[in-house]
Formats: C-alpha cells, structure tokens, sequence
C-alpha cells in the first residue's frame, strides 16, 4: 500500500469538496487536465476569545451598569405595585370600619337626636312639677278632707271611705288631664 503523507490526505480530501464546473473538452484535443491548487502552507489561525465566544449558546452578558439600572426599575415597579395595595387594603378597612360605625348608629341613636329626646323629657318633667305645684283645687281640697278624716278618727279610719273616694276621684282626673298633655 502506498501511504500519501498526512498533509496531502488533508489537501486531498479539501479538493474532493470542492466541485469545480468542467471545462468543455473538444473532441480530438488532447489537452492536460488542469491542475489542482496548491495546498495552503499554514492553516488559519483564531483566537480562543473568539472561539469560546462562537462555541458559547447564550449572549454576552450585558455591562455591568445596565444591569444595575435594569435591578432598579424592577424594585421601582415592584415598590409602586407595593404602594398601591397597600392603598387599597387600607380603603378596604376604612371603607369597612365607616359601615360598622354606621350600623352601630341606628337612625335614632345619633346624639343630635338623643339630646333632643332628652330636652323634650326635660320639659315634660317641668310640666308635671308645675302641675303637681299647682295642683288643681279639687284634689287640694280632697287631699285636706281625707287628712283631716284620718285625724279625727284615728281609731276607726274605715269611716274615711267617702274622703278617700273623692280624693281618687280627684286624682284619677288629673292623670287623664297629664297623659291627654303628653300625647
């Protein structure tokens, strides 16, 4: 066998890829084929920045800076996204502590309402002072009659029925009269 030295195999094989168009061969013309190209004396030569670079499947990392710059619009958003519920979720209480308040206070309790409940009781109460003060002259004078029963016969005070009649009668017509002025 006859071994071809290792650079030619390398040469040899470069010239079998490479696919040259056939020049026309006349008929009769005994022309040499052409003959191939010199093989290159050095091979290319690159750098392992370049190929590292090449052979690496990502991108190239991005400066420094502008990774810094896209760290801080991140936390930027993610502050304001913060910010706005805790926005919300302190209407929501708000909003839900102000129905609480409001259910707490039923329509009649408000203390506008309640003081002037309060200032109508006042003036009944004064009224009826001013009646009991002033009391009618019937239940006066029945008042005094069954007293005075009640002195002169301390001993038999059953004797005192017709005082003590009058007297309820007397009384019975003032609370009509007292509650006719509260209605």
């Amino acid at each position: 066998m006859h071994r071809v030295p290792r650079h030619r195999e390398s040469s040899q094989a470069g010239q079998d890829q490479l696919i040259r168009p056939q020049e026309p061969s006349t008929s009769g013309q005994g022309s040499p084929p052409p003959s191939p190209p010199p093989p290159p004396a050095d091979p290319p030569q690159f750098s392992p920045a370049l190929i590292s670079r090449l052979s690496s499947p990502h991108e190239p990392a991005p400066p420094t800076s502008s990774t810094d710059d896209i760290v801080r619009r991140r936390l930027a958003a993610e502050s304001a996204h913060l910010r706005s519920q805790e926005a919300e979720i302190l209407h929501s209480i708000s909003a839900a502590l102000e129905k609480e308040n409001l259910d707490r206070e039923r329509p009649g309790m408000s203390s506008h309402v309640l003081g002037r409940d309060i200032d109508e009781i006042r003036e009944k109460v004064e009224r009826m002072r001013e009646k009991k003060n002033n009391e009618s002259e019937g239940v006066r004078l029945a008042r005094q009659g069954v007293e005075q029963c009640y002195l002169t016969h301390g001993d038999k005070p059953l004797d005192c029925w017709k005082q003590v009649e009058a007297f309820k009668a007397e009384v019975a017509k003032l609370e009509q009269a007292f509650v006719k002025s509260l209605q």
